[in-house]
């Protein structure tokens, strides 16, 4: 059987051009995504430049190298004329770099000053907790009074809202009570570290202000343990009319949340979490009547809940609440049987079984 050959020019196109191909395409990957944010835009302006001072530099050596293949390549073997030095050569590959690395050095100090500048007035203050392995946002009312902030805390199947309005300065400060984690949005451009520092020593800040309305995702960026890829949230950003109104009406459902109503002689269980664990492995509730779920969480700063789960469905699911303190939770009558109780904050490492007698 004659075997297939390709031609000469296939062969040289493949052996000149495919190193080329790749190049481009590699450097197609390295092109970020646009600017959505003030202090994005100075670091997509910094990258662009960088990346054209790299190409600049990387054609000229290239070419020279192409050039003394074909200028200087071997017809014989005279020894060729044989250079003790040049002045000129010498101050020129010198003074290049040298001129390169001043502009870069410019350039960056120009862009960190950008990025990490503080406005005296932020627009809207939220504090961001990075924990294994979920996001918390609590929004700062700035009255003093704690009841009017709002906290959103993300479950594996309800992932975070970071809602932001655009067009004024947006003020976070993360908080982290665990391990490192790292708060970074693509179209930011700009991630930043958050650490567990020891008490009384400042956590890290950023700062950034949106330019456009929309969708953004987000994730942790800092490998932070078994769960590190379901940190995921969104930041959606929208006019100061459209979060005003939004602002509220969380407010208004978090303060119109009844107590739970407890029907007399229900049995009541208690049950605390401390250090990322529940009291007890097991929970016996009585079959075919409502009970109640007390509830102690004693992990200071961080949010627990109980959830009930009959296989993959959900039977009840109690509030998210952040230690300490404790809770009441009214649960259904249950059937005859055995069941999953769980913290949805920590489904992995929080979990246990309810029987149901």
């Amino acid at each position: 059987m004659r075997r297939l050959a390709l031609s000469p020019k296939l062969l040289r196109f493949l052996r000149s051009g495919g190193p080329v191909l790749l190049i481009a395409l590699l450097a197609g990957c390295m092109i970020p995504p646009e600017p959505e944010t003030k202090e994005a835009e100075a670091v997509f302006l910094n990258y662009n430049i960088t990346f054209a001072m790299g190409v600049l530099v990387f054609l000229a050596v290239e070419g020279f190298i192409v050039y003394a293949i074909f200028r200087y390549r071997r017809r014989d073997d005279t020894l060729p004329h044989q250079l003790h030095g040049n002045n000129l050569a010498e101050i020129l590959w010198t003074a290049i770099p040298t001129v390169i690395v001043l502009a870069l050095f410019v350039v960056n100090m120009i862009t960190l000053n950008t990025v990490n500048a503080v406005s005296d007035k932020p627009g809207v203050t939220v504090e961001v907790d990075g924990f294994q392995w979920q996001w918390g946002f609590h929004y700062i009312d700035g009255d003093d009074n704690p009841d009017n902030d709002v906290s959103l805390i993300g479950t594996p199947g309800n992932l975070p809202v970071l809602r932001l309005p655009v067009g004024e300065p947006v003020h976070l400060t993360l908080l982290s009570k665990d391990v490192i984690h790292s708060f970074y949005v693509p179209s930011f451009l700009v991630k930043r570290d958050v650490v567990p520092f020891p008490e009384g020593h400042d956590v890290n800040h950023l700062e950034f202000t949106i330019t456009n309305p929309g969708t953004y995702s987000g994730h942790c960026a800092e490998f932070c343990g078994t769960g590190h890829a379901n940190m995921l949230f969104s930041v959606e950003a929208m006019t100061r009319p459209d979060f005003d109104a939004w602002l509220a009406s969380a407010k208004t459902k978090e303060s119109a949340k009844p107590a739970p109503s407890l029907e007399p002689g229900a049995a009541v269980i208690k049950i605390s979490a401390e250090k990322l664990a529940f009291s007890t492995k097991t929970l016996e509730v009585p079959a075919n009547k409502p009970f109640v779920i007390e509830f102690e969480n004693k992990d200071a700063g961080i949010a627990h809940n109980i959830a009930i789960l009959d296989g993959n469905n959900a039977l009840f699911t109690g509030d998210i609440v952040t230690g300490p303190k404790t809770v009441q939770y009214q649960v259904p009558a249950l059937k005859p049987g055995q069941y999953k109780f769980l913290c949805d904050v920590h489904p992995t490492v929080m979990v246990g079984d309810v029987v149901a007698k």
